[in-house]
């Protein structure tokens, strides 16, 4: 069955990824994907053994239609940190949307670091993202997200036509930790004005949980100061009524909120996780 208004197969990209520790490293214990979905070999950037993972698209961009469902397990007292080497393109969906499922599962003592690179919704894009993540005890997740108005250079700032991103995090028991939807249709919203972007383009959005543990007033304070210091942006860290954290930005450009977002990304590592962060290759 074609997508509708493209001509084209919609790609159906599948990944299963279950990390493991193993010594002092984190390692693929299992590991299946179809293209266009891929995963690189784990790199090895510090000194605890976490399994650094670059997921792939080789095809360039998300077609609405495209469907893509995502599976990762990190076993007990394993790490792992996943990125993307390159920006998602979100090409334009004049029929059905893009879908993309991702269901985490983190078992006790396990680290999760979820990092991609922004999300680009070009004009007439619609995407759709649903992700749930189960903490068992003791677990810490670390969340990052941005998105772009469109390709500004092109003139396509807030041309998609939705962006629609919910997130449920809860603990083994079930207990919702963190839920959030974020909903962008800039046909149906002013998304520059008053309440929304106040003027400001890029979107991003960082969380930190620990499953059983609240984390300190001190760090979300630091944390806000160390927004309100920057240029060219707008931000704030909160403390959840769960005991994890979010962050939101609203920043000018790419740059303004990925250097804020990785400042912030550095100061949770070293104070939850005890290393700091680390510049990826890419």
């Amino acid at each position: 069955m074609e997508a509708q208004g493209t001509g084209r197969r919609p790609n159906q990209g599948v990944l299963w990824l279950v990390l493991q520790r193993a010594g002092q490293r984190t390692v693929l214990q299992d590991c299946y994907f179809q293209v266009p979905l891929q995963v690189l070999r784990p790199l090895y950037l510090d000194d605890v053994g976490t399994a650094y993972v670059y997921l792939v698209s080789p095809c360039g961009g998300v077609v609405g239609g495209d469907t893509y469902d995502m599976t990762v397990v990190v076993e007990a007292g394993a790490r792992a940190c996943l990125t993307t080497p390159s920006a998602t393109r979100l090409y334009a969906a004049p029929g059905a949307p893009a879908r993309q499922r991702l269901d985490i599962t983190l078992q006790t003592g396990a680290v999760l670091e979820y990092l991609p690179e922004q999300i680009i919704p070009f004009a007439q894009a619609a995407f759709h993202q649903h992700t749930r993540v189960r903490l068992s005890a003791g677990a810490c997740l670390l969340w990052l997200e941005i998105v772009a108005p469109g390709r500004l250079a092109r003139g396509e700032a807030f041309a998609y036509r939705d962006y629609d991103s919910s997130v449920c995090i809860e603990d083994v028991h079930g207990c919702v930790l963190l839920r959030e939807r974020t909903r962008l249709r800039p046909g149906w919203q002013r998304l520059d004005g008053p309440g929304l972007f106040e003027g400001y383009s890029y979107l991003g959005t960082f969380y930190a949980l620990v499953e059983g543990t609240v984390l300190p007033t001190a760090l979300v304070e630091r944390l806000h100061a160390l927004l309100a210091g920057r240029t060219r942006l707008m931000g704030s860290a909160t403390l959840l009524a769960h005991g994890g954290m979010a962050v939101r930005v609203l920043g000018e450009d790419h740059t303004a909120v990925s250097e804020a977002l990785h400042a912030v990304w550095d100061v949770v590592r070293r104070e939850l996780l005890g290393y700091p962060a680390v510049v990826w290759r890419k």
